[in-house]
């Protein structure tokens, strides 16, 4: 196996293949991965090969007698990959991965393990993920022929949940495997449907219904195929498989619609928050020229608009009754663009009566935590409307604590900068306005008489306290908070005005989880009070305007809004 990866270390720098003999000793299998760009003629796509680019060779001249590779091939069967989008950027990772392995130099592809004291392998698995017709399972079917060529007795998986798709891998392996490569055996009397090559390499294709049947020994390189309709049970058997060679899990999967699938969002979050060493790539099938993009288009039309985004547009919606159904994972989670004008002061001074640089939304709770939510307010120089923008620049989750611990918390936490977040640096009592839970005025978090919040605060020096209704000592209807909530998610004209930033992921995982029970918010849900610190500011800024009576005694909403008053002040000069 050393012989046959230095040799396979050898090819995989060389562009261009050698001379040699053919014959029944000897077989050719040499294969190569390109990038190209695809053209439309006569109104359809094909390749334009005149500047296509080759990341990756692979394979050579195999020796049946010595049981080794013997030199490099004339020609090779090409893999091709379109140029631009996601599928170009995985496949060049993947390029880099195969290389690695089998080099053994992980450089730019290792983290600093603190157990061990040195730096290991950060990456174990790569998840491909986006809508349909994207492009995954191609380049994921590419990685796994090119595992099993690469090396003699390799052992690679292909897992599907259904039939259908199986068939969908097994038509995609053989367009990319030459068959005079491959014998083939179809499933059946307890068999499972397998390609097997002159150097030993097999590539199975395995049902992914019952995850313990997936414990089958070792596996080099498996594909989790729809991992988005199989547990998280069958991944979990499949990781420590790929340890004896070192190998690699792929996750193909669309955006969840079951619970079954909710792993796969977890799996996305552990990797962008970097708790699993993965690596995720997002497809677009917009970026898919092989097919008729309008076709996909037109089912806005047909479908609802949770199943479009998911289906469609790759989008992570929530899954099931939830309570912010406006949520989206890529729309809603992202940092603070450049260029956008801060008008927390100005926001704070007509909603508070006092100018500050943050507003800090609080709930008060012993148990599961103090929650405290930090955010800015913003305007698009660029953005005719002057609509302002809302964004949780910071996060304090307390578990099991009380008032003086969640100021503690808040003092040291994360400060947000324009240019990154500045550690333990925190915030001060003087520099924010607090709307919090409007029971802190007569308990505390503990919920205890005589006890009050408020008073808590303000022995720390945190003295601008403001409720959620400017008029009313009580809180506001929590449908009505929410519905605030939504609206700033997501308006009807699909407008976004509420965002929170990467860092915040407790608060980002409470507005996408929060769940409805017979209809109405779960408070007892572990996400209802980060969800509470976040949506008490937003109803004091954001929320229903003041009720007007009409002509004739009629009672209806006023036409001018808070919003519509932010629209209208000009920008503070200071």
């Amino acid at each position: 196996m050393a012989s046959s990866r230095r040799f396979a270390a050898f090819l995989a720098e060389r562009a261009d293949g050698g001379e040699g003999d053919g014959g029944d000793q000897h077989v050719d299998m040499g294969l190569s991965l390109r990038v190209a760009s695809v053209e439309r003629h006569q109104g359809r796509a094909r390749w334009v090969t005149n500047d296509e680019e080759e990341i990756l060779r692979i394979g050579g001249r195999w020796d049946r007698t010595q049981r080794a590779w013997v030199g490099e091939v004339a020609q090779v069967a090409v893999i091709r990959i379109t140029r631009g989008g996601a599928q170009e950027r995985a496949a060049r990772w993947l390029a880099r991965w195969f290389r690695s392995h089998v080099t053994g130099d992980w450089a730019g592809m290792t983290r600093w393990d603190e157990k061990s004291a040195k730096h290991v392998r950060a990456v174990w698995s790569c998840l491909l993920s986006g809508g349909r017709r994207s492009g995954k399972s191609h380049l994921a079917c590419a990685a796994l022929v090119m595992f099993a060529v690469l090396y003699p007795e390799a052992i690679v998986w292909a897992i599907s949940p259904t039939q259908d798709e199986t068939a969908e891998l097994e038509t995609a392996i053989r367009k990319m495997l030459p068959a005079a490569w491959y014998k083939y055996r179809g499933a059946g009397a307890g068999k499972v449907s397998t390609f097997t090559l002159p150097h030993g390499g097999k590539l199975l294709l395995l049902s992914g219904f019952k995850p313990r049947g997936l414990r089958r020994g070792r596996v080099d390189l498996v594909l989790y195929n729809e991992g988005q309709n199989m547990s998280k049970g069958g991944y979990v058997q499949l990781r420590p498989a790929v340890a004896d060679s070192g190998g690699l899990v792929l996750i193909a999967a669309n955006p969840p619609t079951e619970p079954i699938g909710r792993w796969i969002e977890d799996h996305q979050e552990g990797i962008a928050s970097g708790k699993i060493d993965g690596i995720q790539f997002e497809f677009n099938p917009e970026e898919n020229p092989w097919i008729e993009i309008e076709a996909l288009h037109s089912m806005a039309a047909e479908v609802d608009e949770a199943t479009y985004d998911r289906d469609v547009l790759g989008l992570f919606r929530p899954i099931g009754d939830v309570v912010f159904h406006a949520w989206s994972d890529r729309e809603s989670r992202k940092p603070v663009p450049a260029g956008l004008v801060d008008v927390t002061e100005e926001v704070t001074r007509l909603h508070l009566g006092r100018g500050f640089p943050w507003m800090v939304g609080l709930d008060f709770q012993l148990t599961p935590a103090m929650a405290g939510a930090v955010l800015k307010f913003f305007r698009d120089p660029a953005d005719p409307t002057r609509d302002v923008v809302a964004w949780v620049v910071s996060e304090v989750m307390v578990s099991n604590a009380n008032e003086d611990d969640l100021v503690t918390a808040i003092e040291a936490a994360d400060r947000w900068t324009p240019t990154g977040h500045q550690i333990g640096a925190g915030y001060t009592g003087d520099e924010c306005g607090v709307v919090m839970d409007a029971s802190g005025w007569f308990q505390d978090g503990a919920h205890n008489r005589g006890k009050t919040s408020d008073l808590a605060l303000r022995a720390r020096g945190w003295r601008y306290l403001y409720k959620p209704q400017k008029d009313s000592d009580k809180n506001p209807d929590i449908l009505e908070r929410i519905k605030a909530g939504n609206a700033r998610l997501k308006t009807k004209d699909g407008r976004r005005h509420l965002f929170v930033d990467p860092s915040c992921t407790h608060i980002a995982q409470a507005l996408k989880y929060w769940e409805n029970r017979n209809g109405v918010p779960y408070r007892r849900s572990q996400y209802a009070h980060a969800s509470d610190a976040v949506t008490y500011p937003i109803y004091r800024v954001f929320g229903r305007p003041k009720v007007k009576k009409g002509p004739g005694g009629y009672v209806g909403a006023g036409r001018h809004t808070r919003a519509d008053q932010l629209r209208e002040r000009p920008d503070d000069d200071d």
